[in-house]
């Protein structure tokens, strides 16, 4: 099974010193279904805007089909759709 999503070590800590991803991991696999459940201020919206490179993570690594959430963003967003 080949990852469609790829998350490791994810952290996102912001100015304030506010940790909202204390170092996650976790793979979707192709043709898998997923969703987030946590409590509010649990990284949940944190995590999605990081895949969907509206958000920097301050560590860790992420791919969103095969492409790098850092180096790649325009490629990704070319092939993702997102509605708040």
């Amino acid at each position: 099974m080949d990852a469609v999503i790829h998350v490791e070590g994810h952290r996102k800590t912001y100015g304030d010193k506010t940790e909202a991803l204390k170092g996650i991991t976790f793979e979707v696999g192709e043709g898998e279904f997923f969703g987030f459940l946590g409590p509010n201020g649990a990284g949940k919206s944190t995590t999605i805007k990081i895949l969907i490179t509206l958000l920097e993570k301050t560590s860790g690594t992420a791919s969103v089909l095969g492409f790098d959430t850092s180096r790649d963003p325009d490629e990704i967003r070319r092939r993702i759709g997102y509605a708040a």
